[in-house]
C-alpha cells in the first residue's frame, strides 16, 4: 500500500514505479482526506509506503494532516517506508514523518529520497529541458535502487538531507506563512477548460464567470495549477510570468 501526494507528477511517478514493482495499491492522500478515509487494513507481508515531495524542507500540509488521523489495522507491525522527492534536499521531512507515525503506533523502517527537477516556479525558474532530462535519468536509476532495497526489506535511512536540515526549524514555518492564494490569478490566455478546479488538491479553486477564483486564504502551494494548466494562463503575482512550467513527462495522470 502506497500513500502519495503529488502536484506536478514527480512523486506520483515514483509511486507508480514502486507500485509496478510490487503490486502495491496506490492511494491519493488528498482524495483520502476529502473522503475522510483514514482507516486501512494491511496484510501481514504488506509494506506501507509514503511518497511525497519535501516542502520548505518539511512535510506538505496534506501529508501531516493525513498521517495525524491515520489508523492502520494489521496483525503485526508492517514494514513502513518513505520516499521523498526534492529539488536538492529533503531537510527534516523524514524525521517529521517519523514522529507523526510513532504517534500512530507505526515505525518508519526506511527512508529514501529521489532528486527530481525543481517545480516550485513561484519562487524560481524551472530547469531547462536538457537539465530536466539528466535529472530524470538519474532519478530512474535511484527509483530502481530503492525498489531493490525494498524487495530485500532493508532498513535504514538512505535519504539525502544536506546541510539545510539544520535550517528546517527556521525555514519550515515560512511555509505556513507563505502558502497564501491572494496572488494567484488567470490571464486572458485562460481557455475556460476547468482543469485547475478539477485537479486542485486543496479544493480552493472555483470557476466563476468562466475564470478560476481562489476562494480560500491558503492552499498547499503544490503549484499544480500553474504548471499543469495547458495555456500557462495561471500566474502568481509577477514572479511566474517569465518563468517556465514543469510536469514530469513520465507520469501517468488519471
Amino acid at each position: 500500500m502506497i500513500f502519495y501526494f503529488s502536484g506536478t507528477g514527480n512523486s506520483l511517478h515514483v509511486a507508480q514505479k514502486l507500485s509496478e514493482n510490487d503490486g502495491s495499491q496506490l492511494i491519493d492522500i488528498a482524495e483520502a482526506i476529502h473522503e475522510k478515509s483514514f482507516e486501512y487494513t494491511v496484510k501481514d507481508d504488506e509494506k506501507i509506503g509514503f511518497v511525497f515531495p519535501a516542502y520548505f524542507y518539511g512535510l506538505p500540509t496534506f501529508v501531516a494532516e493525513f498521517v495525524d488521523q491515520l489508523t492502520i489495522k494489521s496483525d503485526s507491525k508492517p514494514f513502513t517506508y518513505s520516499v521523498i522527492t526534492c529539488g536538492g534536499s529533503i531537510g527534516n521531512a523524514d524525521k517529521m514523518l517519523k514522529k507523526l507515525l510513532e504517534k500512530r503506533n507505526l515505525e518508519l523502517d526506511s527512508s529514501f529520497s529521489v532528486l527530481m527537477p525543481s517545480n516550485y516556479t513561484i519562487m524560481y525558474d524551472v530547469p531547462t529541458k536538457e537539465e530536466q532530462k539528466l535529472v530524470l535519468q538519474d532519478a530512474e536509476k535511484e527509483i530502481e535502487k530503492i525498489s531493490k532495497l525494498l524487495d530485500a526489506g532493508e532498513k535504514g535511512n538512505f535519504a539525502f538531507h544536506g546541510y539545510l536540515f539544520l535550517f528546517t526549524p527556521i525555514l519550515y514555518p515560512i511555509y505556513g506563512i507563505y502558502r497564501k492564494t491572494k496572488k494567484f490569478y488567470a490571464t486572458e490566455d485562460c481557455n475556460n477548460c476547468g482543469l485547475c478546479e478539477e485537479m486542485c488538491p486543496s479544493e480552493v479553486i472555483q470557476i466563476e464567470n468562466g475564470k478560476p477564483v481562489w476562494i480560500e486564504e491558503k492552499c498547499s502551494h503544490c503549484s499544480g495549477c500553474i504548471n499543469r494548466y495547458p495555456t500557462t494562463a495561471i500566474q502568481y503575482g509577477k514572479s511566474t510570468i517569465k518563468r517556465g512550467r514543469y510536469l514530469n513527462p513520465n507520469v501517468k495522470f488519471s
